[in-house]
């Protein structure tokens, strides 16, 4: 990425995931009263209504679900249309949308194995193809 992105805004409830990207850390947060991990922060738990939730450091690994090759970009995004953006099913449970990078449109495929990597500019993250080695 060249150009630096809009700002990300900032919410009590999604700060220290914002955080733990500046640290290139993929935080999600954890109800530890039924063992479940959740994205996107949220102030409660979506299956205890706890509010009592951790956040807790990601494998930062998942399977590709789903992909898209988006031609109206977001805000900040305009100068690398088209570009590629898709879902990921996370080892620890939640799926996750990004975008998605270091591979082509047509190499994508459900199922591919993925992991997170982090923008140090723009203090943001993308998936990229999960390398073996």
């Amino acid at each position: 990425m060249s150009a630096k992105k809009s700002p990300i805004i900032l919410t009590k409830t999604s700060t220290p995931f914002w955080d733990g990207i500046a640290k290139q850390k993929l935080l999600l947060q954890y109800d530890s009263a039924v063992n479940r991990y959740q994205f996107y922060p949220r102030p409660i738990s979506l299956y205890s209504a706890s509010i009592n939730m951790e956040w807790r450091e990601s494998s930062g690994r998942g399977t590709l679900v789903a992909f898209t090759l988006t031609r109206f970009p977001a805000l900040g995004f305009e100068e690398e249309l088209p570009y590629i953006e898709g879902i990921i099913s996370l080892r620890e449970g939640p799926r996750i949308f990004s975008p998605i990078r270091n591979i082509s449109f047509n190499s994508l495929k459900v199922g591919l194995e993925m992991q997170v990597a982090f923008d140090d500019l723009n203090k943001l993250f993308y998936f990229i193809p999960y390398d073996k080695s």
